[in-house]
């Protein structure tokens, strides 16, 4: 068996990475060191996520080569149709992407919320319009509400909402370990797995801000009214306490979520919407590792922060057209148009932001025509290729009949050509037989 070397190097080096950040933010929480406490916090996460995609990769590498059912997973890698029926579940489908594409696309317009926030000094933009903006994306997204009041509230009904999913996996994990003649039978995962999609991205976003805002705590990101992802100052929040038991919650949800949202793997079936488990793995580790990006990184580093996130962006872009993480090709090619339009909205962020001393002379207005604009542009585009490549494969379509039957036609006429050579020969055989006959009937009567 293939050693993997690379995947095993990376696991211990994220591994050791992890373990050493967690000790130095405990450390650096004993000893109140805002910055050690803000990088630590990230290296921890980051680590993570890192170490878990790797895992992860090279789970799915030794499942589909090397396991007895690698046929299995090898027919369901290279499955695809071309269409899928309108129904209920497929709808529900369709609209966890479309809010999977504003979830994505919520951490570049908020970055650059957050830049005209910062020039707000020379009038670009009032504290009301920008809070009624965030609102907004935060009621458009699903996402916590950034500078809500209910901070405690929310994030320990979150705890709780983590510990009760912890607990019931591990009771059924239990149960069919110990009765494995009587298993639990999950057949309802596929009906659940719609919700957990649904519910990925909030409930992890909201833990890794609320990370973001404890460890900005005492920094100068926090000075800025823009920087305070959450109301989490308040005084009877005890700093380190709330930043171990999101670090924990976080932990323990991303690698339950994570899990349950990659580990269902089945037969697709003709017209209905489903995903492989791999595809999904590495869209919702990236989606992670955006949102790290957008939360963790600080606003002194803005430019290494939006270079990162055009990778990110670039490298979903890649694998959603190589891989094709979905078993319907529509719903692949759609969705490609969404990652190119959240790669063209990074890309015009990362430009606005470089650029601090223009962004106060460019009305709110002109972004969002420049923005709105680049999609209506990349929407064209992607009309105008599927249309092309509909009259091409109708071409060809066209010409594969043609060609049949001009390959039946000369069959057909090679076997009337045949024919037309077996008789001529049938009746030289039988005129032959028949100058026999007749010299046989002369020489008995010349005998006679």
């Amino acid at each position: 068996m293939k050693p993997y070397y690379a995947h095993h190097t990376l696991s211990w080096l994220f591994i050791l990475s992890l373990i050493a950040s967690f000790v130095v933010l405990v450390v650096s929480l004993a000893m109140d060191l805002p910055q050690v406490i803000r990088i630590s916090t990230f290296t921890f996460f980051i680590s993570l996520n890192a170490l878990f995609m790797t895992r992860q990769h090279l789970y799915y590498i030794r499942r589909t080569y090397l396991t007895y059912d690698a046929e299995h997973y090898l027919v369901l890698d290279t499955t695809s149709f071309d269409s899928f029926e309108w129904s209920i579940f497929n709808v529900i489908q369709i609209g966890i992407l479309v809010l999977e594409f504003f979830q994505l696309l919520s951490f570049p317009i908020r970055d650059l919320l957050d830049a005209i926030h910062l020039s707000n000094r020379q009038g670009v933009m009032d504290d009301d319009d920008s809070d009624t903006a965030n609102f907004i994306i935060g009621i458009i997204t699903m996402f916590a509400n950034l500078n809500s009041k209910f901070y405690v509230i929310q994030l320990w009904f979150l705890v709780a909402v983590i510990i009760c999913i912890l607990v019931v996996m591990s009771a059924i994990h239990l149960y069919n370990s110990w009765w494995p003649h009587k298993p639990f039978a999950l057949y309802w995962v596929k009906y659940l797995l719609p919700l957990a999609n649904l519910l990925y991205l909030p409930m992890l976003v909201m833990l890794i801000g609320s990370a973001s805002c404890l460890s900005k705590i005492g920094t100068e990101d926090y000075k800025d009214a823009s920087s305070g992802l959450l109301r989490c100052s308040d005084p009877m929040i005890i700093k380190p306490l709330y930043l171990a038991v999101t670090v924990v919650a976080y932990t323990t949800g991303y690698v339950i979520l994570t899990a349950f949202v990659t580990s269902f793997d089945r037969i697709p079936i003709k017209g209905e919407i489903h995903y492989k488990s791999q595809g999904v793995a590495f869209l919702k580790n990236t989606s992670m590792l955006l949102s790290i990006d957008f939360l963790l990184v600080a606003n002194s580093y803005k430019h290494i922060r939006s270079i990162l996130s055009l990778i990110i962006v670039l490298s979903m872009v890649c694998f959603n057209i190589s891989t094709q993480p979905c078993f319907v090709s529509q719903i692949n090619y759609w969705r490609s148009f969404g990652f190119c339009s959240i790669l063209w909205v990074a890309l015009v962020v990362t430009m606005l932001t470089s650029e601090t001393d223009a962004l106060p002379r460019i009305s709110p207005g002109g972004i969002a025509s420049v923005l709105a604009v680049g999609v209506v542009v990349i929407f064209a585009v992607f009309v105008i290729v599927k249309r092309l490549n509909r009259d091409s494969s109708s071409n060809d379509e066209s010409a594969s009949e043609h060609q049949g039957l001009v390959d039946s036609s000369k069959r057909s006429d090679g076997v009337s050509n045949c024919d037309q050579m077996v008789q001529p020969a049938a009746s030289a055989s039988a005129y032959t037989d028949y100058v026999a006959d007749l010299r046989i009937k002369n020489s008995i009567i010349q005998n006679v």
